[in-house]
């Protein structure tokens, strides 16, 4: 699987997976209520209009704005949510404040805004200044509601990212919100032509992960095109997919930091965080390399040689698991000794203990003897201390999700939220 491929099964899809993340009380909205129906069976009509003035966004310059219409063509009043997620034309993420958005009444009841982040992504809100994220606006019937929507980029805009896609989308209400009339595409000055970051698996010896016994892999990144990215890099291996039998695999990941193996504190069951990539990464900066040592300890239940798979994710700030990729590696229980004696036909009690008594190391026990900061050394290492961070969400949101349901009338139910991580804070 690439690392796009990857990065796609994290991040939020506005058709299905994706929640937006309340600045105000914290509450959660489904997305699934944005996916989109035929056309001209709808009460709602929502339309998205130019932005004025014409003209590339500049990094800390001038904002544009937009009317963002919708009308009721029906005999009722109808519930109306919307949001408006956007999404940079680059390899990086945008941080908390690295766009301006706003959302102002024009012809409709007082509105607050408040930019929303699920895994990092941006996602504008809107909604009626006397409620909060979760409340709807209610449109009366053959009545027609605006608002000014403006959007600019803040000085902390990635460099390697380009133009920036806002689309108006709904959450609630019987709503025509055809994306073709709801897009807008802002381009950027300067403008590039972005790059990738490109993160790859290698696997340098081949050797099956056992007690004592290591596997040795290379994690690599590398950037292209221009600019850089704005903050540190984040890196986590996760070997949680693994499901062969094993209620207790006792998964040792090691990694070689200036000079020396060091074992990785696992922060969650078979989940591991790496030393970051310094704050300003990209194509100058050549090839990141980290050198990795699976191994198993020795309470181990894994009974037979299988696969594992490893899972390599990157994240930046609030940003998590933007891009990775993914490997597989051979592990197994310790390999059984044979006996170095032959016993005689017809041999005696002293002959057959002697002989049990005397096993020889089996060939890839002897590989496996030198200590230290070498490739194939046994597990007795140092621990790393200090420079590994632990980022990310708890699960505590989780109950405003259920309050927001309620809020919204029992809206479209929300499935594909994304794994958390209980011990990161």
């Amino acid at each position: 699987m690439s690392a796009r491929s990857v990065a796609a099964r994290r991040i939020r899809t506005v058709a299905a997976t994706a929640v937006v993340t309340a600045v105000a009380g914290a509450a959660f909205v489904p997305a699934t209520a944005v996916a989109a129906d035929k056309a001209g069976e709808h009460a709602l009509k929502m339309t998205l209009g130019a932005p004025t003035p014409t003209g590339p966004l500049k990094r800390g310059g001038a904002t544009e704005s937009m009317i963002l219409t919708v009308a009721n063509s029906s005999d009722r009043a109808q519930e109306f949510s919307a949001w408006l997620p956007g999404t940079p034309d680059g390899p990086s993420p945008v941080l908390k404040d690295s766009v301006v958005f706003d959302v102002t009444a024009v012809d409709a009841p007082a509105t607050k805004s408040a930019v929303g982040r699920q895994d990092g992504s941006f996602q504008g809100l809107f909604f009626p200044a006397t409620g909060n994220a979760a409340s709807t606006f209610s449109i009366p019937a053959k009545t027609e509601y605006t608002w000014k929507v403006t959007l600019g980029l803040g000085a902390s805009y990635p460099t390697n990212d380009g133009d920036f896609t806002l689309t108006a989308g709904r959450l609630i209400g019987d709503t025509d919100d055809d994306p073709a009339r709801n897009t807008q595409v802002f381009k950027t000055d300067p403008a590039i032509t972005p790059g990738k970051l490109n993160v790859a698996w290698e696997q340098k010896t081949g050797a099956v992960a056992r007690p004592g016994q290591r596997a040795e892999l290379v994690l690599n990144a590398t950037a292209t095109g221009p600019g850089e990215f704005p903050a540190e890099l984040q890196r986590t291996v996760s070997a949680q997919q693994f499901r062969e039998g094993a209620g207790h695999p006792d998964f040792v990941l090691e990694a070689e930091v200036d000079g020396k193996i060091v074992k990785l504190k696992e922060f969650n069951d078979s989940e591991w965080e790496l030393p970051a990539i310094s704050k300003g990464f990209g194509a100058s900066a050549g090839t990141e390399s980290i050198k990795l040592y699976l191994s198993l300890g020795k309470k181990s239940d894994i009974k037979k040689d299988t696969v594992v798979p490893l899972e390599a994710l990157f994240s930046m700030a609030d940003s998590w698991g933007f891009n990775g990729a993914r490997t597989q590696v051979k592990a197994g229980p310790a390999l059984v000794t044979t006996p170095s004696g032959t016993p005689s036909t017809s041999p005696s009690p002293s002959a057959s203990a002697s002989a049990s008594a005397s096993p020889s190391a089996s060939a890839s026990s002897s590989a496996a003897t030198t200590t230290g900061g070498t490739t194939g050394g046994t597990t007795n290492t140092t621990t790393a201390t200090g420079s590994l961070a632990n980022t990310g969400s708890g699960g505590g949101l989780y109950g405003a999700l259920a309050a927001a349901l309620l809020a919204v009338g029992g809206a479209a139910a929300w499935f594909g939220t994304r794994r958390r991580r209980a011990a990161r804070v």
